[in-house]
């Protein structure tokens, strides 16, 4: 089952479950603990992504750089990095507005 299909199914089961009840008690101090667990996870995938985006921007510079031949210095492609780093960053922040 693709990860598409699989949301659909859990969204359509979620609300024929606050339709029609679930027949047992919700435990709300459970949906609580689990809804923080999420956040949680959600933040550390945040912060994974944001390094792979800044690891890729480093390789994307030092790639550019040693295809053309020009023998920038490290200062000079961190530097670079940084700036394509936060370009793609206003990009993603642009884009979800």
């Amino acid at each position: 089952m693709s990860e598409y299909a699989m949301l659909a199914r859990v969204v359509d089961q979620g609300l024929t479950a606050l339709v029609q009840g679930t027949g047992s008690a919700i435990d709300t101090r459970e949906i609580v603990t689990e809804l923080a667990a999420v956040g949680t996870h959600v933040i550390d995938l945040e912060h994974m992504l944001d390094r792979t985006l800044f690891t890729a921007c480093a390789a994307y510079c030092y790639a550019r750089s040693a295809a053309s031949g020009a023998g920038k210095s490290d200062e000079v492609l961190t530097q670079e990095i940084h700036a394509a780093y936060d370009r793609q960053r206003r990009l993603a922040q642009e884009h979800r507005s």
